[in-house]
């Protein structure tokens, strides 16, 4: 018994190795050869198990890696086959419209027609390709600079300004705005504010309804702009902020929506480390809210983080 003892606990003990299953180990004295070599067996168990361990740890690290890669590619593959539709709708009507004036057999009532329409895809194509070039900025941003540019803004000030910059487009739409609210501080990148103060505001003028308003809240270092406009399906509240995603794709033609606007919200707002909250009932209106991060402690204008 006391050779075939150790005999069967070292059988047993490579039977469940070879079944990757390291629990067993040998029991000896260490007194002789075969307790020198169950010690020898335990070690190699203990060493192939942290070996198996470490290779799974690597190989889901590696799926997840691959898993982000192949989204990255689909995401990149859909946004190129989404840019060049975007792109070619205006192009076509550009150059279909000039064609008909070069052709020389229009009214001078259509030249004028044609040549306003000819100007609204111009300003179309124009506003989207700034905000693919304003998103390919944003997604360069390497991550030690998240705080190169932060300074001490008002926000409040910020929603005042945008508002009175957006009246026109109010008046367009047949929409009001108001800002409620008091002084907020907060910091960050100035005119990375003003652009999410202005998307926003400008998306909630865009699919709100004719007399509908917008109203612009801050305080509590948070900002909200509520409308009264189409509202969102529950189904549709987080693809709101997907490139190119619209609610309503025939509104956006008539009012020139891209479908970037909170795209490069979501892009802000992940830049400032801040929360953002959707909240909409269809056909009654939606409110986006944005809450800004505390103040880091020790915090200075001049500090500056190094990569």
């Amino acid at each position: 018994r006391r050779i075939t003892e150790p005999i069967r606990q070292l059988t047993d003990i490579s039977v469940r190795m070879k079944d990757l299953d390291f629990s067993a180990k040998y029991d000896g004295a260490n007194r002789t050869e075969l307790d020198i070599l169950g010690r020898n067996m335990n070690e190699l168990s203990q060493k192939l198990e942290e070996t198996i361990s470490a290779l799974r740890t690597a190989n889901n690290d590696l799926q997840r890696d691959l898993d982000r890669r192949n989204r990255q590619e689909e995401m990149r593959q859909d946004f190129l086959s989404n840019v060049t539709h975007e792109l070619k709708t205006p192009l076509t009507s550009i150059s279909g419209y000039a064609q008909l004036i070069e052709s020389g057999v229009v009214s001078q009532e259509d030249t004028v027609r044609f040549g306003h329409e000819i100007r609204r895809n111009a300003d179309r194509l124009l506003t989207l390709i700034n905000d693919i070039i304003r998103l390919s900025e944003l997604d360069s941003i390497p991550a030690y600079e998240k705080k190169e540019k932060k300074e001490p803004v008002d926000l409040f000030q910020i929603a005042v300004t945008c508002a009175d910059m957006l009246e026109p487009s109010c008046e367009e739409h047949g929409v009001t705005i108001k800002v409620e609210g008091e002084s907020t501080p907060v910091l960050a990148d100035r005119t990375m504010l003003d652009e999410l103060v202005y998307n926003l505001c400008d998306n909630a003028i865009r699919y709100n309804r004719q007399g509908g308003s917008v109203t612009v809240k801050v305080g509590d270092r948070a900002i909200s702009v509520e409308d009264t406009g189409i509202g969102i399906a529950e189904e549709n509240l987080k693809r709101v902020f997907e490139r190119f995603f619209r609610v309503d794709k025939s509104r956006s033609k008539k009012t020139g929506g891209t479908g970037l606007g909170l795209a490069i919200v979501k892009h802000i707002v992940e830049y400032h480390h801040a929360e953002m909250d959707t909240k909409s009932v269809l056909g009654k209106g939606t409110t986006i809210t944005v809450r800004f991060p505390e103040e880091p402690a020790g915090y200075s204008e001049d500090r500056r983080d190094t990569p």
